[in-house]
């Protein structure tokens, strides 16, 4: 018993370290979140990225690589994109992406279960590279995981996955405004009916949702 109390302090404080640097490095520290078509009904292909906001939280300035902006830049009506319109306009969204990425490759950048092939770096990265391009790699060290630095300190169920996920449910608890951000499924179905400035500005609500989260733990004392 006193062996698993020992390892949960453990956990806690290593958790508690993790914000404590976010703290100290806020000027070099960068929230992300983006947003992608449906896991299903793919036949096997990779969900193509349509949204992806960071906010850097040292001059609090949103920097956005979107799907509806980069199809008017390229002078494309992104209401009528065809298959081969939609990879021009994602491979430009994502060359601009990286670029982004290689000049902050030295910041952290706090996500939310952003940590795998389905979802997260590696998926926007193998985006990149079926579209022909060459992906810029992220140290792993730079890669902080919001929802599991929580977990770390409060345990792994901090907060209930229904109905609305973890990051709407903390984000309503704690009475952070979620206007405008949808569910994983609304996203889906928001780039099925081609509705993408609704996807940018859920995507952008929720890079506020993590650093208010983030802000709110920052500022607790115990």
């Amino acid at each position: 018993m006193g062996i698993l109390k020992s390892e949960r302090l453990d956990e806690r404080n290593a958790g508690k370290e993790i914000i404590d640097k976010l703290k100290k490095y806020n000027k070099k520290t960068l929230i992300i979140h983006y947003s992608c078509e449906s896991f299903f009904n793919l036949n096997g292909r990779t969900p193509r990225v349509t949204s992806i906001c960071i906010k850097n939280r040292g001059n609090n300035t949103t920097k956005t690589f979107s799907m509806h902006i980069h199809a008017q830049i390229l002078k494309k009506d992104f209401n009528n994109l065809s298959n081969e319109d939609y990879d021009i306009v994602e491979r430009q969204m994502l060359k601009e992406f990286f670029f982004y990425m290689k000049s902050h490759s030295t910041y952290y950048w706090v996500h939310w279960n952003m940590r795998n092939a389905s979802y997260g770096f590696e998926a926007i990265a193998n985006r990149y590279r079926i579209l022909g391009g060459n992906p810029r790699d992220l140290e792993d060290e730079f890669k902080i995981d919001l929802s599991d630095v929580l977990g770390k300190i409060f345990t792994y169920d901090f907060e209930l996955h229904k109905p609305d996920g973890q990051l709407l449910n903390l984000s309503k608890r704690n009475k952070i405004s979620d206007r405008d951000a949808l569910k994983g499924k609304e996203e889906a179905l928001a780039f099925e009916n081609r509705q993408y400035l609704r996807l940018h500005m859920s995507t952008s609500r929720k890079v506020e949702l993590i650093d208010r989260i983030l802000t709110l733990e920052e500022k607790r004392e115990n």
